[in-house]
Formats: structure tokens, sequence, C-alpha cells
């Protein structure tokens, strides 16, 4: 009898557990990711934002800043982006502040972001990856932004700290084999000149 007690109470722990980690009926939530593609010095970086809400959609994305009070407005990346894409209907825009840039990502005339699904927003900067994998003021994640259910600074709202794609090493391992054989073969070609 006290085994099955404890048994029941245990699955009721569990779910409690599973049930906490997800977020609340009508609660803002997101994920997001990053992957870049350098071209000359300059980088091109896709966001990949997630709705993992309930309910709730997102009509705002403000990436690398913080708002007031929390614990002041701050805008991260080093580097102002020279250019932003986004969903359509969306607008991107570059906002310098202190101590950098921000990019602030709004719906405007096109569909809010709705429970699972994702929306793309991309960015051209100088700034390395490991640049923007850095912290400014030693404590603040340079890719740390907020989302919010409607218009920027307005409705309920959520921080999303997007977390950077690395390469599969069987990706990095096919590109290695091309190059070996790329060069393989102009060597060959050389010789037989």
């Amino acid at each position: 009898m006290r085994y099955r007690q404890v048994g029941i109470l245990s699955s009721i722990a569990l779910g409690m557990v599973v049930i906490g980690n997800g977020p609340a009926f009508g609660q803002l939530a997101g994920t997001a990711t990053i992957s870049d593609v350098q071209s000359g010095p300059n980088y091109n970086y896709t966001v990949q934002l997630k709705n993992t809400s309930a309910s709730t959609d997102i009509g705002t994305f403000w990436f690398a800043w913080t708002p007031p009070g929390d614990p002041t407005e701050y805008d991260f990346l080093p580097t102002a982006p020279s250019v932003a894409g986004q969903p359509t209907g969306w607008i991107g825009s570059i906002s310098p502040g202190f101590p950098g840039t921000s990019i602030e990502f709004y719906n405007n005339t096109g569909s809010a972001i709705t429970p699972g699904q994702t929306g793309t927003f991309t960015f051209t900067t100088t700034d390395s990856p490991a640049t923007l994998q850095g912290f400014q003021f030693g404590s603040f994640p340079i890719t740390d932004s907020f989302i919010y259910a409607g218009a920027p600074e307005v409705g309920s709202f959520a921080q999303v700290n997007p977390v950077f794609v690395v390469p599969e090493p069987s990706s990095i391992g096919l590109l290695a084999v091309g190059c070996t054989a790329f060069l393989a073969r102009r060597r060959n070609r050389k010789a037989t000149v």
C-alpha cells in the first residue's frame, strides 16, 4: 500500500514538473536560433524565432536589447547592421542607443507569429559570431532579446535568449573531404601542364 502511495505521489510530482516547464495558458514564450554565413568582411545572420506559447501571438521581436527597467534600456550590437529582413508586413528598424544598436522587428500589416509557428529575421553586420556570443558590461548576453504580444513595449512580453546553431561535425567533415579532393585535382593538373 505504501509503495502505491509513493508511486502516485511521484507521478503527481512528475506531472507538475512537466506542466511547470511549459508556458502557462496565455503566457507569451518563444525560442530562437541564430545561424550565420560569412560574406567577405560581413556576416549574414538568420534568426529563427519560434512561438512556444499556448495561445498568445508574437507581434514584436526586439533583438539585442533590454527594455527600460530591466535594469535600464540597453542596445547591445557593437556595430550597426546594414540590412535587416523580416516576415512580410513586418518592419525591421535599426535602433541606435546605448552602448550600441538593436533591431526592432514588429508587425505592421502582416501576420503575427502564432503559437507553434516560426518567423525568420535576418541582418548583416561586420560583427563576428564570436563577438555576438559575448557579453556587454560583463553580464548581459549581446543577443539578449524580448518579444511582445503586440506593438513594441505594449502588452505582455517575455525574454528570449537566442542560441547559435553549431555546424554538424558531419557537414564539416564533408566540406573537408571536398576541399581535399579539389586541391588534389588542382595539383594533378599543374603536374601535367
